[in-house]
């Protein structure tokens, strides 16, 4: 009985000695072979971390300093130079842990500090970002302030007419806008501020009020003017065929055109689109001291161009052809008739 027990104990030593040795055999072993994650140029690191965003497995670097410094850069890099930051946020959810290394894979890339900054950057410029840094930023943006137009009231010109008294100048005022950047992009932009650091003056029309002579033949003063132009400009136009000839019927101001033609073919040059006869039937009626250069004025039987200083350029007849005259050359004025002006607003 007694040499048995000896023969138990001496197995329970045994036994217990192996295990020592496995345990530490063990030890050594994970010492040997622990897993590790490396650098490019092949340097070894046993705990990296991890950044993911929204569970999503970002990059991996060194230690969390280091993660915590390449989102800080990322960020960054977004912040506008001009303006004042007022917030600045990832729209993701991010998280720093560190990497589980399993022995006999591959192990995994570290990057450094700018690698993954440059990663993040690179892959926020496609249409697949590894995040969302939105930004707000006040910025100051100087605008011009259009000036008033004020009407003024004067009995120096007719019931109708406006004329320009100043042109008005104008202001210039800073606006504060909130930007918000998603990524460096322009997502939105909201006034929220403005300052005027130079008022505008205003522009000054006048109205006339006088009143049209009544006991004159061209006393209609009824319709409106069809378009913008420089009558001068036409008038000068026409001067240019000056000692051409008349042909009744004709519309050719080198070959030959009569009164009407005469008009017809300076209104059409500047792409009026004017019918050959009637002109007393259009535009706007004028009486004779507001007639300006371009108007069209209708006597008995003839038609003529106002070209200002109480003269006209027509299409007189056939023995003087286009000419320049006074405006009472030809008879009595039964209308003036005002197509185009120069617009005062």
């Amino acid at each position: 009985m007694l040499e048995n027990i000896r023969e138990y104990k001496k197995m329970y030593i045994a036994l217990l000695i192996a295990l020592a040795f496995a345990v530490a055999g063990a030890m050594v072993f994970n010492m040997l072979v622990k897993p590790y994650a490396v650098y490019a140029d092949g340097t070894k690191v046993e705990d990296p971390c991890i950044v993911s965003a929204d569970g999503k497995e970002l990059f991996i670097v060194e230690n969390s300093d280091i993660a915590s410094d390449v989102i800080r850069d990322v960020m960054k890099s977004y912040v506008a130079e001009d303006g004042d930051l007022d917030s600045i946020v990832i729209d993701e959810q991010l998280k720093i842990e560190d990497k589980t290394l399993f022995v006999g894979t591959k192990p995994p890339l570290v990057l450094t500090e700018e690698e993954a900054v440059a990663k993040v950057l690179a892959a926020n410029d496609t249409e697949s970002p590894m995040m969302h840094v939105t930004t707000k930023t006040d910025v100051d943006v100087t605008e011009k302030v259009e000036p008033e137009t004020v009407y003024e009231k004067t009995d120096d010109l007719y019931a109708g007419n406006k004329e320009l008294k100043s042109e008005g100048a104008e202001g210039e005022k800073i606006v504060t806008e909130e930007v918000t950047l998603v990524n460096g992009e322009e997502t939105d932009s909201e006034p929220i501020a403005e300052k005027i650091t130079q008022d505008p003056k205003d522009k000054v029309i006048y109205l006339g009020t006088k009143s049209r002579p009544a006991d004159t033949a061209w006393c209609d003063y009824s319709g409106a003017t069809f378009g913008d132009a420089n009558g001068m400009e036409m008038v000068n136009y026409g001067m240019q065929f000056v000692g051409n000839p008349y042909r009744y019927g004709g519309t050719s101001l080198t070959n030959g055109t009569d009164c009407s033609g005469f008009i017809y073919s300076v209104y059409r040059h500047f792409g009026y689109n004017v019918p050959r006869l009637g002109f007393y039937k259009m535009g706007k009626g004028v009486c004779l001291d507001e007639a300006k250069p371009g108007d069209v004025v209708y006597y008995p039987g003839h038609y003529a161009m106002y070209a200002g200083d109480g003269k006209i350029v027509h299409a007189y007849n056939s023995r003087r052809g286009i000419c320049v005259t006074s405006v009472h050359a030809p008879g009595r004025i039964l209308t003036i008739r005002r197509f185009v002006e120069e617009p005062v607003e």
